[in-house]
């Protein structure tokens, strides 16, 4: 055997590095959970409630398909899902090694979402984002500001959330 003989069985062992991640090895039940879902094609809001409030409950940081997962759920159009969505979003960003800055574009998404029932949640949580990312309480906060602008009818109950978060952040 020469030695390009030798370069090309030693990358042939190593090219499963280089494919995409849905073509690797799932590793973590929760997911190959995740991957079945977004294989199938008859996918149903009640068993996508099911895995979220899964990733919600367990370990989401353990989970590598878990962050951009819930991302993607931040603007859902069902109120449960959003809701544990938004719950798995800052289970994630309380671990250091989470994707943050995916995390938190999603939730700018979610901010500025043209729904206002979406926006109004968003808002709502956005001291939990301020606490959960101080680093990035101002970008949150401008974005926050936007949303509350944005909104048709915004509440009192808005006006606090955002009033908290600047305060939290003054600190």
């Amino acid at each position: 055997m020469g030695d390009i003989d030798e370069r090309m069985m030693g990358r042939a062992a190593s090219q499963s590095r280089f494919l995409p991640n849905d073509q690797q090895v799932i590793s973590d039940p929760l997911s190959k959970q995740i991957f079945e879902y977004e294989q199938s094609h008859t996918p149903n809001d009640r068993e996508l409630l099911e895995i979220i409030q899964k990733i919600e409950r367990s370990n989401p940081e353990r989970c590598s398909k878990a962050p951009k997962f819930v991302s993607q759920l931040l603007t859902h159009r069902t109120t449960p899902i959003r809701k544990f969505a938004f719950a798995a979003c800052l289970k994630i960003l309380a671990h250091p090694q989470s994707p943050r800055q995916m995390m938190l574009d999603s939730y700018h998404l979610a901010l500025v979402n043209s729904n206002p029932q979406v926006a109004q949640h968003a808002l709502s949580l956005l001291p939990k984002f301020v606490d959960a990312c101080p680093e990035e309480a101002n970008n949150l906060i401008k974005f926050g500001s936007i949303a509350y602008n944005r909104l048709p009818a915004p509440c009192t109950d808005v006006e606090s959330f955002l009033s908290k978060s600047y305060t939290k952040a003054s600190q």
